[in-house]
């Protein structure tokens, strides 16, 4: 049912596309130098029927919210099903920090020393995805433990640092950023403050004030990350809050998670590509986790991208790929520790992403068929 929501939602949308995109088609036909009246008349029957089909849906939505918020009403005076706790701030929280680098050498000793200087953080790890450029020097001197992961790909280096991370004695709470200059340390305290009451924090770029002009957080990124992240509260749905988690960002790295709810999800991380914080995040929502969104400060990039948003086409595919997730995600349960034989038939992120877009393509092949 979860995932039948998302493709109703989506399938929604494509029909109202596909109802605009007719418009046009008609005037353009009326000036065919052939008689079109027949081919005319068969596209209005079309743009009628959908647009039919779109109002009495509109009028059913209206009349669905009429009886919930009668029923809520209702059942105001009865005994609450819903679980509500107010949790207490966890005192004298060990927080471990783990920042993802590839070649990002400044940007990364520079993060490393913003997160160091911050109260509660006990140690920072970076995890060199093989760079060229001397961020494990420059890492190191500014204070952090290096931690090689071979296997190149942003997912690979998250679940390295979340699982090292997670190995530390003691630690309460574990935080992955990015080293590319992006994040601020200052922020911590944001998700330290919240992180009492839900199990992951998670980071929003999607506030105004807060992004600074000439990010990655461009028109196509802010529109994208916002129509993905209803897609996902669509399948993880609650009527009332419009999903179980209020989110509208589903590509921020910056989050915060506690010790024993990150060793509940670890097992069921396995993209090693671009979309992996969107999985990380439906991984979470499958475990019941809960989750909160904070707004946080997003700077500009020190460097160029190596991610996402490299280019139009490299955000859309990473796009397609987190919708193809949110459609088609099944836990695995497989663990990180994949054995060697089982590294071999991995596929790498980018081909990942590539099979994702051609997937998607063959799925509408077949629905027109």
């Amino acid at each position: 049912m979860r995932g039948g929501r998302a493709y109703l939602g989506l399938a929604v949308v494509m029909l109202a596309l596909l109802g605009a995109f007719l418009h046009p088609l008609a005037f353009l036909a009326s000036f065919l130098p052939f008689d079109s009246r027949g081919f005319l008349t068969s596209l209005n029957g079309i743009k009628s029927l959908i647009f039919d089909g779109l109002a009495w849906a509109a009028v059913g939505f209206l009349l669905l919210m009429a009886l919930q918020v009668w029923r809520g009403r209702v059942q105001s005076g009865r005994p609450v099903t819903r679980r509500y706790q107010v949790r207490m701030p966890i005192p004298q929280t060990k927080v471990v920090v783990a920042v993802t680098a590839y070649n990002d050498a400044a940007a990364t000793a520079a993060t490393v020393r913003a997160f160091k200087a911050q109260r509660n953080v006990a140690e920072v790890l970076v995890v060199d995805n093989n760079s060229t450029d001397g961020t494990a020097e420059l890492a190191i001197d500014a204070g952090a433990r290096v931690i090689p992961e071979a296997r190149q790909g942003y997912g690979y280096a998250c679940m390295r640092g979340l699982s090292e991370a997670c190995r530390i004695p003691g630690v309460d709470v574990v935080v992955l950023v990015e080293g590319d200059g992006t994040f601020v340390g200052a922020d911590l305290p944001k998700f330290l403050a919240y992180i009492s009451q839900a199990d992951m924090v998670v980071g929003t770029r999607i506030v105004r004030n807060l992004v600074e002009p000439g990010s990655q957080m461009d028109y196509f990124f802010t529109w994208g990350n916002i129509a993905v992240a209803y897609l996902l509260r669509l399948r993880f749905w609650d009527s009332q809050f419009l999903g179980v988690a209020s989110l509208t960002d589903v590509g921020c790295t910056y989050r915060a998670i506690k010790r024993d709810a990150l060793e509940r999800i670890l097992p069921d991380l396995c993209v090693g590509g671009n979309h992996f914080s969107l999985h990380m995040m439906l991984v979470a929502l499958h475990h019941r986790l809960t989750l909160l969104e904070i707004p946080i400060t997003f700077r500009k990039r020190v460097g160029r991208s190596k991610g996402a948003s490299q280019s139009l086409r490299k955000g859309f595919g990473v796009g397609m790929a987190m919708i193809w997730h949110i459609l088609t995600f099944q836990p695995t349960s497989r663990g990180l520790a994949l054995s060697p034989k089982a590294r071999e038939h991995e596929v790498e992120p980018e081909a990942a992403e590539e099979r994702t877009l051609q997937e998607v393509a063959a799925g509408l092949a077949a629905t027109k068929r």
